[in-house]
Protein backbone atom coordinates (compact mmCIF):
# COMPACT_ATOMS: atom_id res chain seq x y z
CA UNK A 1 0.00 0.00 0.00
CA UNK A 2 1.44 3.59 -0.83
CA UNK A 3 -0.07 6.75 1.02
CA UNK A 4 0.69 10.21 -0.35
CA UNK A 5 1.08 13.20 2.37
CA UNK A 6 1.03 16.41 0.20
CA UNK A 7 1.33 20.09 1.76
CA UNK A 8 -0.85 22.70 -0.32
CA UNK A 9 1.14 25.35 -1.58
CA UNK A 10 0.78 29.03 0.25
CA UNK A 11 -1.09 32.14 -1.43
CA UNK A 12 1.52 34.73 -3.06
CA UNK A 13 0.64 36.63 0.78
CA UNK A 14 3.20 37.19 3.49
CA UNK A 15 3.68 33.05 4.03
CA UNK A 16 4.56 32.99 0.95
CA UNK A 17 7.98 34.32 1.63
CA UNK A 18 11.00 32.09 0.95
CA UNK A 19 12.25 32.26 4.69
CA UNK A 20 8.76 30.74 5.39
CA UNK A 21 9.31 27.94 3.41
CA UNK A 22 10.13 25.13 5.80
CA UNK A 23 9.44 21.66 6.20
CA UNK A 24 6.15 20.21 6.90
CA UNK A 25 6.78 19.02 10.70
CA UNK A 26 3.20 17.44 11.01
CA UNK A 27 3.20 15.32 7.61
CA UNK A 28 7.22 14.54 8.29
CA UNK A 29 5.51 13.21 12.36
CA UNK A 30 2.67 11.42 10.43
CA UNK A 31 5.34 9.27 7.81
CA UNK A 32 6.80 8.55 11.29
CA UNK A 33 3.96 7.22 12.76
CA UNK A 34 3.10 5.27 9.70
CA UNK A 35 4.01 1.32 9.98
CA UNK A 36 7.08 -0.29 8.16
CA UNK A 37 4.62 -2.09 5.58
CA UNK A 38 3.24 0.86 4.23
CA UNK A 39 5.55 2.60 1.42
CA UNK A 40 5.03 6.58 1.99
CA UNK A 41 5.81 10.04 0.42
CA UNK A 42 5.91 13.54 1.36
CA UNK A 43 5.04 16.44 -1.65
CA UNK A 44 5.50 19.88 -0.65
CA UNK A 45 3.94 22.19 -3.54
CA UNK A 46 5.45 25.29 -1.92
CA UNK A 47 8.77 23.36 -3.37
CA UNK A 48 7.93 20.92 -5.69
CA UNK A 49 5.43 20.12 -8.67
CA UNK A 50 2.43 17.47 -8.05
CA UNK A 51 1.92 15.13 -10.46
CA UNK A 52 -0.80 14.10 -8.84
CA UNK A 53 0.93 10.42 -9.27
CA UNK A 54 -0.84 6.85 -8.86
CA UNK A 55 -1.14 6.40 -4.93
CA UNK A 56 -3.36 4.23 -2.95
CA UNK A 57 -4.50 7.12 -0.22
CA UNK A 58 -3.87 10.61 -0.10
CA UNK A 59 -3.56 12.68 2.93
CA UNK A 60 -3.77 16.48 2.88
CA UNK A 61 -2.67 18.81 5.87
CA UNK A 62 -4.46 22.28 5.55
CA UNK A 63 -4.19 25.84 6.90
CA UNK A 64 -6.70 28.21 6.40
CA UNK A 65 -5.35 30.41 3.73
CA UNK A 66 -3.88 26.89 1.71
CA UNK A 67 -7.63 25.50 2.19
CA UNK A 68 -8.85 26.61 -1.35
CA UNK A 69 -5.62 24.71 -2.71
CA UNK A 70 -6.15 21.70 -0.60
CA UNK A 71 -9.82 21.13 -1.77
CA UNK A 72 -8.66 21.65 -5.33
CA UNK A 73 -6.00 18.80 -5.24
CA UNK A 74 -8.33 16.58 -3.23
CA UNK A 75 -11.15 16.79 -5.45
CA UNK A 76 -8.52 16.12 -8.51
CA UNK A 77 -7.45 12.77 -6.65
CA UNK A 78 -10.81 11.70 -6.01
CA UNK A 79 -11.91 12.09 -9.57
CA UNK A 80 -9.06 9.93 -10.20
CA UNK A 81 -10.89 7.53 -7.95
CA UNK A 82 -7.95 7.81 -5.51
CA UNK A 83 -9.40 8.22 -1.39
CA UNK A 84 -8.50 11.80 0.01
CA UNK A 85 -8.07 12.10 4.02
CA UNK A 86 -7.96 15.85 5.19
CA UNK A 87 -6.52 17.33 8.59
CA UNK A 88 -4.95 20.24 9.78
CA UNK A 89 -6.22 23.51 11.57
CA UNK A 90 -8.62 24.72 8.80
CA UNK A 91 -10.52 21.43 8.60
CA UNK A 92 -10.61 20.33 12.33
CA UNK A 93 -11.98 24.37 12.69
CA UNK A 94 -14.52 23.37 9.71
CA UNK A 95 -14.69 19.55 9.23
CA UNK A 96 -18.29 19.48 7.89
CA UNK A 97 -16.51 22.17 4.93
CA UNK A 98 -13.72 19.66 4.29
CA UNK A 99 -15.85 16.58 4.11
CA UNK A 100 -17.03 17.96 1.02
CA UNK A 101 -14.01 17.44 -0.09
CA UNK A 102 -12.54 14.13 1.31
CA UNK A 103 -13.78 10.97 2.28
CA UNK A 104 -12.73 11.08 5.72
CA UNK A 105 -11.13 14.40 7.82
CA UNK A 106 -9.17 14.17 11.18
CA UNK A 107 -10.11 16.54 13.62
CA UNK A 108 -7.63 18.00 15.44
CA UNK A 109 -3.94 16.32 16.46
CA UNK A 110 -3.69 12.43 14.62
CA UNK A 111 -0.81 11.01 16.33
CA UNK A 112 -2.66 8.47 18.41
CA UNK A 113 -4.96 7.55 15.80
CA UNK A 114 -3.13 7.56 12.47
CA UNK A 115 -1.96 3.96 12.35
CA UNK A 116 -5.56 3.20 13.17
CA UNK A 117 -6.79 5.39 10.21
CA UNK A 118 -4.69 3.59 8.24
CA UNK A 119 -5.91 -0.32 9.33
CA UNK A 120 -9.19 1.02 8.57
CA UNK A 121 -8.36 1.79 5.29
CA UNK A 122 -6.53 -1.78 4.66
CA UNK A 123 -10.04 -3.14 6.23
CA UNK A 124 -12.03 -0.83 3.86
CA UNK A 125 -13.41 0.27 6.81
CA UNK A 126 -12.34 4.09 6.59
CA UNK A 127 -14.50 6.12 8.75
CA UNK A 128 -16.08 9.73 7.73
CA UNK A 129 -14.17 11.62 10.40
CA UNK A 130 -11.81 10.89 13.00
CA UNK A 131 -11.07 12.32 16.59
CA UNK A 132 -8.68 11.45 19.35
CA UNK A 133 -9.94 10.85 22.58
CA UNK A 134 -7.42 13.21 24.41
CA UNK A 135 -4.81 15.24 23.34
CA UNK A 136 -1.56 13.41 22.06
CA UNK A 137 1.26 13.05 24.82
CA UNK A 138 4.72 13.75 23.17
CA UNK A 139 6.80 11.33 24.68
CA UNK A 140 6.67 8.65 22.93
CA UNK A 141 6.85 9.97 19.15
CA UNK A 142 8.73 8.52 16.89
CA UNK A 143 11.54 10.27 14.83
CA UNK A 144 10.74 12.30 11.98
CA UNK A 145 11.11 11.41 8.91
CA UNK A 146 13.29 13.97 7.37
CA UNK A 147 14.84 11.37 4.59
CA UNK A 148 11.30 12.19 2.73
CA UNK A 149 11.73 15.86 2.30
CA UNK A 150 13.52 17.42 -0.42
CA UNK A 151 16.04 19.23 1.85
CA UNK A 152 17.77 21.50 -1.01
CA UNK A 153 14.24 23.21 -1.67
CA UNK A 154 14.08 24.57 1.70
CA UNK A 155 15.98 27.92 3.11
CA UNK A 156 16.32 25.92 7.04
CA UNK A 157 15.89 22.84 7.26
CA UNK A 158 17.12 22.05 10.96
CA UNK A 159 14.03 22.42 13.01
CA UNK A 160 12.78 20.48 15.64
CA UNK A 161 9.68 20.89 18.07
CA UNK A 162 9.94 20.49 21.59
CA UNK A 163 6.36 21.29 22.89
CA UNK A 164 2.96 22.05 21.55
CA UNK A 165 0.26 24.45 22.70
CA UNK A 166 0.61 28.36 24.44
CA UNK A 167 -0.83 29.64 27.53
CA UNK A 168 -1.36 33.02 25.77
CA UNK A 169 -4.74 32.62 24.26
CA UNK A 170 -4.89 35.14 22.18
CA UNK A 171 -8.28 36.40 20.51
CA UNK A 172 -6.70 36.47 17.34
CA UNK A 173 -4.34 33.40 17.31
CA UNK A 174 -5.73 29.72 16.13
CA UNK A 175 -3.41 28.36 18.48
CA UNK A 176 -5.21 27.40 21.63
CA UNK A 177 -7.97 25.96 19.10
CA UNK A 178 -6.29 23.59 18.19
CA UNK A 179 -3.75 22.40 20.40
CA UNK A 180 -4.95 24.19 23.59
CA UNK A 181 -3.53 26.37 25.97
CA UNK A 182 -1.87 23.79 28.29
CA UNK A 183 1.92 23.59 27.20
CA UNK A 184 2.55 19.69 26.07
CA UNK A 185 6.57 18.86 25.92
CA UNK A 186 8.43 16.28 24.61
CA UNK A 187 10.84 14.71 26.91
CA UNK A 188 14.24 16.28 27.44
CA UNK A 189 16.51 13.04 26.86
CA UNK A 190 14.68 12.98 23.79
CA UNK A 191 14.81 16.57 22.60
CA UNK A 192 18.68 15.98 23.69
CA UNK A 193 18.87 13.01 21.26
CA UNK A 194 17.70 14.88 18.11
CA UNK A 195 19.83 18.19 19.14
CA UNK A 196 22.87 15.87 19.62
CA UNK A 197 21.94 14.48 15.93
CA UNK A 198 22.48 17.83 14.51
CA UNK A 199 25.45 19.31 16.34
CA UNK A 200 27.42 15.99 15.05
CA UNK A 201 28.13 18.18 11.62
CA UNK A 202 29.82 21.22 12.44
CA UNK A 203 28.00 22.91 9.64
CA UNK A 204 24.62 21.96 11.10
CA UNK A 205 25.40 23.38 14.55
CA UNK A 206 22.42 26.32 14.15
CA UNK A 207 18.84 24.96 14.48
CA UNK A 208 14.98 26.22 15.02
CA UNK A 209 12.80 25.39 17.85
CA UNK A 210 9.63 25.57 15.71
CA UNK A 211 7.77 25.75 19.16
CA UNK A 212 4.75 28.73 19.32
CA UNK A 213 6.31 30.09 22.92
CA UNK A 214 9.66 28.00 23.80
CA UNK A 215 9.16 29.83 27.59
CA UNK A 216 5.28 29.45 27.93
CA UNK A 217 6.30 27.06 30.05
CA UNK A 218 9.31 28.59 32.36
CA UNK A 219 9.95 25.75 34.74
CA UNK A 220 11.03 23.22 31.59
CA UNK A 221 12.23 25.96 29.42
CA UNK A 222 15.04 26.03 32.17
CA UNK A 223 15.24 22.21 32.37
CA UNK A 224 15.57 22.70 28.59
CA UNK A 225 18.15 25.42 28.68
CA UNK A 226 20.47 23.85 30.73
CA UNK A 227 20.49 20.72 28.92
CA UNK A 228 21.16 22.77 25.79
CA UNK A 229 24.31 24.47 27.58
CA UNK A 230 26.40 21.07 27.59
CA UNK A 231 26.04 21.06 23.39
CA UNK A 232 27.58 23.93 21.08
CA UNK A 233 24.38 24.22 18.94
CA UNK A 234 23.20 27.51 18.68
CA UNK A 235 19.98 28.47 18.45
CA UNK A 236 16.10 30.53 17.74
CA UNK A 237 12.61 30.00 18.38
CA UNK A 238 9.60 32.03 18.74
CA UNK A 239 8.96 33.16 22.16
CA UNK A 240 6.98 35.90 24.52
CA UNK A 241 8.28 38.83 25.40
CA UNK A 242 8.16 37.28 29.04
CA UNK A 243 11.82 35.59 27.90
CA UNK A 244 12.88 38.79 29.08
CA UNK A 245 11.52 39.93 31.91
CA UNK A 246 13.84 37.99 34.08
CA UNK A 247 17.69 38.50 33.09
CA UNK A 248 18.93 35.76 34.54
CA UNK A 249 16.90 33.63 32.93
CA UNK A 250 17.13 35.38 29.48
CA UNK A 251 20.96 35.29 30.25
CA UNK A 252 20.81 31.40 30.58
CA UNK A 253 18.67 31.61 27.17
CA UNK A 254 21.94 33.24 25.93
CA UNK A 255 24.30 30.73 27.77
CA UNK A 256 22.25 27.74 26.16
CA UNK A 257 22.96 28.99 22.98
CA UNK A 258 19.76 31.31 22.03
CA UNK A 259 21.06 33.54 19.08
CA UNK A 260 17.63 34.71 17.60
CA UNK A 261 14.10 35.35 19.35
CA UNK A 262 10.90 35.91 16.63
CA UNK A 263 8.54 37.75 19.26
CA UNK A 264 4.82 39.04 18.50
CA UNK A 265 4.16 42.56 20.21
CA UNK A 266 1.66 42.59 18.39
CA UNK A 267 0.96 46.52 18.85
CA UNK A 268 2.53 49.69 20.67
CA UNK A 269 -0.59 50.62 21.97
CA UNK A 270 -1.55 49.34 24.95
CA UNK A 271 -5.78 49.29 24.24
CA UNK A 272 -4.95 47.13 21.11
CA UNK A 273 -3.15 44.54 23.73
CA UNK A 274 -6.31 44.90 26.13
CA UNK A 275 -8.49 44.13 23.15
CA UNK A 276 -7.01 40.74 22.28
CA UNK A 277 -6.12 39.64 26.36
CA UNK A 278 -2.89 40.03 25.56
CA UNK A 279 -0.93 40.86 29.14
CA UNK A 280 1.88 42.67 27.97
CA UNK A 281 2.65 46.43 29.37
CA UNK A 282 4.00 48.82 26.20
CA UNK A 283 5.57 50.80 28.34
CA UNK A 284 8.18 48.16 29.38
CA UNK A 285 8.59 46.86 25.73
CA UNK A 286 11.63 49.19 25.21
CA UNK A 287 13.83 48.00 28.25
CA UNK A 288 13.25 44.61 26.95
CA UNK A 289 14.04 45.07 23.97
CA UNK A 290 17.38 46.12 24.91
CA UNK A 291 18.28 43.07 27.16
CA UNK A 292 17.81 41.06 24.46
CA UNK A 293 20.19 43.11 22.27
CA UNK A 294 22.61 43.82 24.61
CA UNK A 295 22.89 39.80 24.65
CA UNK A 296 23.58 40.06 21.04
CA UNK A 297 20.46 37.49 20.11
CA UNK A 298 18.66 38.63 16.83
CA UNK A 299 15.48 40.00 17.64
CA UNK A 300 12.39 40.11 15.16
CA UNK A 301 9.30 41.78 16.07
CA UNK A 302 5.82 41.10 14.78
CA UNK A 303 3.27 43.98 14.77
CA UNK A 304 -0.21 43.21 13.64
CA UNK A 305 -2.26 46.28 12.32
CA UNK A 306 -6.19 46.47 12.31
CA UNK A 307 -7.14 46.57 15.83
CA UNK A 308 -9.93 48.66 16.63
CA UNK A 309 -8.46 51.48 18.13
CA UNK A 310 -6.17 51.50 15.25
CA UNK A 311 -5.98 54.76 13.37
CA UNK A 312 -3.87 55.47 9.74
CA UNK A 313 -1.48 56.61 12.03
CA UNK A 314 -0.54 53.36 13.62
CA UNK A 315 1.63 52.37 10.06
CA UNK A 316 4.01 55.66 10.56
CA UNK A 317 4.27 55.01 14.66
CA UNK A 318 5.15 51.45 14.61
CA UNK A 319 7.81 51.70 11.90
CA UNK A 320 9.40 54.93 14.16
CA UNK A 321 9.10 52.62 17.12
CA UNK A 322 11.13 50.01 15.09
CA UNK A 323 13.61 52.33 13.83
CA UNK A 324 13.91 53.49 17.72
CA UNK A 325 14.38 50.23 19.17
CA UNK A 326 16.66 49.29 16.19
CA UNK A 327 15.13 45.74 15.33
CA UNK A 328 17.05 44.09 13.29
CA UNK A 329 13.90 42.45 11.13
CA UNK A 330 9.78 43.18 11.54
CA UNK A 331 7.22 41.23 10.41
CA UNK A 332 3.95 43.36 9.72
CA UNK A 333 0.66 41.23 9.64
CA UNK A 334 -3.11 42.52 8.91
CA UNK A 335 -5.26 41.25 11.74
CA UNK A 336 -6.80 38.31 10.70
CA UNK A 337 -9.99 36.61 11.69
CA UNK A 338 -9.39 32.97 11.63
CA UNK A 339 -12.09 30.56 11.65
CA UNK A 340 -12.43 29.37 15.04
CA UNK A 341 -10.79 32.08 17.29
CA UNK A 342 -12.42 34.29 19.24
CA UNK A 343 -11.66 36.82 16.68
CA UNK A 344 -13.65 35.23 14.15
CA UNK A 345 -16.83 34.88 16.05
CA UNK A 346 -16.98 38.51 16.83
CA UNK A 347 -16.75 40.19 14.01
CA UNK A 348 -18.70 37.59 11.76
CA UNK A 349 -21.93 38.07 14.78
CA UNK A 350 -21.11 42.17 14.09
CA UNK A 351 -21.47 41.73 10.00
CA UNK A 352 -18.01 43.01 9.16
CA UNK A 353 -16.40 40.02 7.59
CA UNK A 354 -16.37 41.03 4.06
CA UNK A 355 -15.05 37.56 2.50
CA UNK A 356 -14.81 34.27 3.05
CA UNK A 357 -12.00 33.39 0.08
CA UNK A 358 -9.76 31.44 2.68
CA UNK A 359 -6.78 32.21 0.39
CA UNK A 360 -7.14 36.03 1.24
CA UNK A 361 -6.80 35.03 5.32
CA UNK A 362 -2.76 35.25 4.50
CA UNK A 363 -2.04 37.57 7.53
CA UNK A 364 -1.47 40.23 4.26
CA UNK A 365 -4.91 40.84 3.22
CA UNK A 366 -7.70 42.69 4.70
CA UNK A 367 -10.70 40.32 5.18
CA UNK A 368 -13.13 42.28 7.25
CA UNK A 369 -14.02 46.16 7.78
CA UNK A 370 -11.71 47.82 10.39
CA UNK A 371 -13.25 50.10 12.49
CA UNK A 372 -11.12 53.23 12.24
CA UNK A 373 -10.52 53.11 8.12
CA UNK A 374 -10.99 51.61 5.63
CA UNK A 375 -10.00 48.22 4.25
CA UNK A 376 -8.16 49.42 0.91
CA UNK A 377 -6.32 52.13 3.52
CA UNK A 378 -5.04 48.95 5.75
CA UNK A 379 -4.03 47.50 3.31
CA UNK A 380 -2.47 50.54 1.73
CA UNK A 381 -0.29 51.21 4.87
CA UNK A 382 1.19 47.58 5.70
CA UNK A 383 2.63 47.66 2.48
CA UNK A 384 3.71 51.06 2.73
CA UNK A 385 5.21 49.89 6.13
CA UNK A 386 7.11 47.32 4.81
CA UNK A 387 8.67 49.33 2.28
CA UNK A 388 9.63 52.23 4.47
CA UNK A 389 11.45 49.58 7.08
CA UNK A 390 12.78 47.59 4.16
CA UNK A 391 14.10 50.43 2.19
CA UNK A 392 18.27 49.82 0.80
CA UNK A 393 18.89 52.08 3.45
CA UNK A 394 17.15 51.07 6.65
CA UNK A 395 18.41 47.78 5.57
CA UNK A 396 22.05 49.04 5.72
CA UNK A 397 21.97 50.86 8.79
CA UNK A 398 20.20 47.95 10.73
CA UNK A 399 22.89 45.65 9.56
CA UNK A 400 26.04 48.20 10.18
CA UNK A 401 24.68 48.84 13.90
CA UNK A 402 24.36 44.96 14.60
CA UNK A 403 27.40 43.55 13.06
CA UNK A 404 29.54 44.33 15.97
CA UNK A 405 27.16 41.67 18.32
CA UNK A 406 26.43 39.22 16.45
CA UNK A 407 28.83 36.64 14.60
CA UNK A 408 29.48 36.71 11.02
CA UNK A 409 27.35 33.74 10.56
CA UNK A 410 24.18 35.09 12.00
CA UNK A 411 25.19 38.49 10.36
CA UNK A 412 25.08 36.85 6.99
CA UNK A 413 21.62 34.90 7.87
CA UNK A 414 19.98 38.49 9.01
CA UNK A 415 21.23 40.05 5.77
CA UNK A 416 19.53 37.15 4.25
CA UNK A 417 16.26 37.62 5.44
CA UNK A 418 16.30 41.18 5.37
CA UNK A 419 16.94 41.19 1.40
CA UNK A 420 14.04 38.21 1.16
CA UNK A 421 11.68 40.30 3.15
CA UNK A 422 12.56 43.22 0.96
CA UNK A 423 11.79 41.30 -2.42
CA UNK A 424 8.41 40.63 -0.67
CA UNK A 425 7.84 43.75 0.45
CA UNK A 426 8.41 45.74 -3.15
Amino acid sequence: MKVTLVYPKWPKGLWGVRIFRMPPLPLMQLAGLTPPDVEIEIIDENVETLEFQETDLVGISAMTSSTLRAYQIADTFRERGIPVIMGGIHPSILPEEAAAHADSVIIGEADTIWPQILQDFKDNNLQGSYRASQIPDLADLPPLRRDLIKKDKYFFTRLLQTSRGCPMNCDFCSVSDFNGIRMRHRPIDQIMEEVEAFSTIRKRRFLLFADDNIVGDKPFARKLFHALKSTKVRWGSMSSIEIARDPDFLKLARESGCRALFIGFESIRQDALQEIHKRFKVSEYEELIKRIQNLGITLEGAFIFGFDGDHKDVFEQTVEFCYRNNLNLVQFSVLTPFPGTRLFSHLKKAGRILTYDWSKYDAFHCVYQPANMSSDELQEGIINAYQQFYSNSSIVKRLGSTALKLKWPYSILMSLMNYDFKRFAF
